[in-house]
């Protein structure tokens, strides 16, 4: 036990240090001119004042259901209105027993992947949100 004293006090005395050192770096380190973090959002305080040309509508758009054999895999497709692009997407599934492998967008369109884990057919369909590029 008289030991166990020595070397926590030291210890902690080790980590005392460390730490005084790291916050010093840390204090005299210049700027790099690089922005820390992700930059800051600027939503308008009443948006009825802002210019209705610069906001972009943003449609959501559902295809339709396609069916997945069991042990199968299966994609679904929606494509956004002439002229738009898909800002982001997902999409459904009609039961527990088949799961999202991939979503993205391709071109003008929103692609979800299924599995049917399942023994019976089951149904997916894809949703995006489309706006004008």
């Amino acid at each position: 036990m008289a030991r166990i004293k020595p070397l926590a006090l030291t210890a902690l005395a080790v980590v005392g240090v460390l730490a005084a050192s790291t916050a010093t770096a840390a204090a005299e380190a210049k700027p790099t001119g690089k922005p820390v973090g992700k930059p800051a959002v600027v939503i308008p305080h009443n948006p009825t004042t802002t210019n209705p040309q610069l906001l972009a509508a943003h449609d959501q758009v559902t295809g339709d259901w396609v069916d997945v054999a069991p042990g199968e895999n299966g994609y679904a497709y929606v494509t956004c209105p002439s002229g738009e692009v898909p800002t982001g997407g997902g999409g459904q599934t009609s039961a527990y027993a088949i799961f999202f492998t991939d979503s993205y967008p391709d071109g003008s369109s929103w692609v979800v992947r299924g599995t049917n884990t399942g023994s019976g057919t089951e149904s997916i369909r894809a949703t995006a949100v489309c706006t004008t590029p």
